[in-house]
């Protein structure tokens, strides 16, 4: 409890430092020297000071100094962000040398893009064709923006990896914390990243991509930071993290992910992390960003059976899911309280060799050296197989615990993902409805003024002797709100072909992970048994010789 409370004053003192110092650019440094004028050591440990020395010192320091914020223009964003692709290229253009054989794939990715184009357009020009155009068969081509995709992002044998953790001391304005070595091949990139790092890069990533499945990162948490064991499973979570991103062609050349792999100073980092404070969630459909510059809108009784099935399926799975990490866990308790039942029966065996033993030494004959044998040989045999257990435990907390909760938070994206998909269906239905009964009142008054069409429009409705006709007026009055309906209709049918189209690629990408993950386990369920089995040949061949031995004997005697 007394820890708790030490913690808790520590962080609401660094928590003021930050807001105080930090948040309203002052020269941290500045501050930092200053507290070294007031107390020795003032300047690198917060725990000499108390709450309220801190807000006296802070107020002084702040009457003497003047920020130095960095204004950020919100029309020079842009071209700020180029730094971000300018700093990309300068760092990797002694890699570009090491990969020759990324020309010869963009030579034959660029023929694959052409045809793409041709087949892209040969469909769109399908799409625009006259079709029956309602909520029970929508189906169109939106233009949105293009990925600006690197050469360097193009080989084939590209990989990222997290090589290993390592704790950083805090200091006056922070904790002590564990930073990530993430190394990219063969580009070369090596950079440090914190747990907030990554949290800052998912939130990004969701909000550049609406309708992309961006995989999940572990819960964030404080009582267990010091436990190695925590930290490693942690890290191969953020691994995986990593790894999924890397996969995903559209995601892995987005500049702010680039810039999280590539960028190696903290103080540049840091700059780039400022500026995208300035991005904003993307709404419109104009902004979205995908590999060809297109989008895929579609309603259809078909993609609606498929996205109802599919979310029944994936709660389905989420339920299971979490059964089999419980499971797991139960497994490695099992494991351990095997192993620790086979470790106290070789105790027992080494007590009945201690026993034996004192009795060979006490008689001046009639000895039986072969019964020390004996239950060393017993003892022998049940530590190997204890230890053969004690690696069990170890291959299934990294092969089953581990890749099963990561697999089970993946689901529960992929459940937020389709409940973005519902909401914008629910907008969508509610606005639709609330629209129709109101174009079917200010029809039924036949208050032209309130329509919102053009004076001569009514004039021509009227000359036309339309102005009774429902179909007609309905498809004209209140035009504004009518072309915001259609907006919204847009919206959905985006989520809902991306519903189906990121579900069907999660679940392909699940038989491939899986059946990828269960070879390595089955592999090494191999290797342990081989070992087991030396085990049980080795003291085959010592029980033997201890039986044949005994039945000589009987024989001569």
């Amino acid at each position: 409890m007394q820890y708790q409370n030490e913690s808790v004053q520590i962080n609401r003192k660094q928590q003021l430092l930050r807001r105080e110092i930090y948040d309203k650019g002052y020269d941290c440094q500045a501050f930092q020297d200053y507290m070294e004028q007031l107390k020795v050591n003032g300047g690198q440990d917060v725990n000499i000071w108390t709450y309220h020395e801190l807000q006296e010192a802070i107020n002084l320091f702040q009457t003497t100094n003047q920020p130095q914020l960095e204004t950020i223009d919100l029309d020079d964003v842009s071209c700020r962000q180029s730094q971000i692709d300018d700093h990309i290229q300068f760092e990797s253009q002694s890699s570009i040398q090491q990969l020759p054989q990324i020309k010869e794939e963009q030579s034959q990715q660029n023929l694959n893009q052409q045809s793409q184009i041709v087949q892209n357009k040969i469909h769109e020009e399908i799409v625009a064709k006259p079709s029956v155009d309602n909520d029970r068969f929508y189906q169109k081509i939106h233009l949105c923006k293009s990925q600006d995709k690197k050469i360097l992002l193009m080989a084939k044998e590209l990989n990222v990896c997290i090589t290993k953790f390592e704790k950083i001391p805090g200091g006056l304005f922070s904790a002590s914390y564990y930073t990530y070595i993430i190394t990219t091949e063969p580009i070369g990139w090596n950079v440090q990243r914190r747990y907030n790092d990554f949290l800052w890069l998912r939130e990004i990533l969701s909000k550049l991509y609406p309708g992309r499945y961006i995989p999940p990162l572990p819960k964030k948490t404080v009582l267990k930071n010091d436990q190695e064991l925590y930290l490693i499973k942690r890290m191969k979570f953020l691994e995986k993290f990593l790894q999924y991103l890397f996969q995903y062609e559209l995601i892995r050349h987005d500049r702010w992910f680039q810039a999280f792999l590539s960028i190696k100073e903290e103080k540049d980092f840091k700059h780039i992390q400022k500026l995208s404070t300035q991005i904003s969630r993307v709404t419109k459909l104009e902004q979205i960003i995908s590999l060809d510059g297109q989008i895929q809108l579609q309603i259809n009784d078909n993609l609606g059976s498929y996205n109802n099935e599919s979310a029944l399926l994936i709660n389905s799975i989420e339920v299971n899911y979490k059964k089999l990490r419980k499971e797991s866990k139960q497994l490695l308790l099992d494991f351990d309280q095997l192993s620790n039942t086979i470790y106290n029966m070789g105790q027992t065996c080494t007590d009945l060799y201690q026993f034996s033993n004192k009795f060979n030494q006490s008689i001046p004959q009639g000895k039986i050296s072969k019964l020390d044998i004996l239950y060393i040989s017993m003892n022998n045999m049940l530590v190997q197989w204890g230890n053969n257990l004690t690696a069990q435990i170890k291959i299934v907390q990294e092969e089953l615990c581990s890749f099963f909760k990561f697999h089970h938070h993946s689901i529960n994206s992929l459940k937020e993902f389709i409940k973005q998909k519902e909401n914008a269906h629910q907008e969508y239905e509610k606005f639709k409805s609330k629209l129709e009964l109101k174009k079917h009142k200010l029809f039924t008054l036949q208050d032209f003024n309130r329509w919102e069409i053009p004076s001569i429009q009514i004039k021509a409705l009227q000359d036309s002797n339309l102005t009774q006709n429902r179909e007609v007026c309905l498809a004209i009055m209140l035009p504004q709100e009518t072309t915001l309906q259609e907006e919204l209709k847009n919206i959905f049918a985006y989520y809902n072909y991306q519903q189906f189209s990121e579900i069907n690629t999660h679940l392909e990408n699940t038989v491939s992970d899986f059946s990828e993950h269960f070879i390595q386990f089955c592999s090494l369920q191999k290797e342990m048994i081989a070992e087991q089995k030396l085990v049980w040949d080795k003291s085959i061949i010592n029980f033997n010789n201890l039986h044949h031995q005994q039945q000589i004997i009987l024989k001569k005697t």
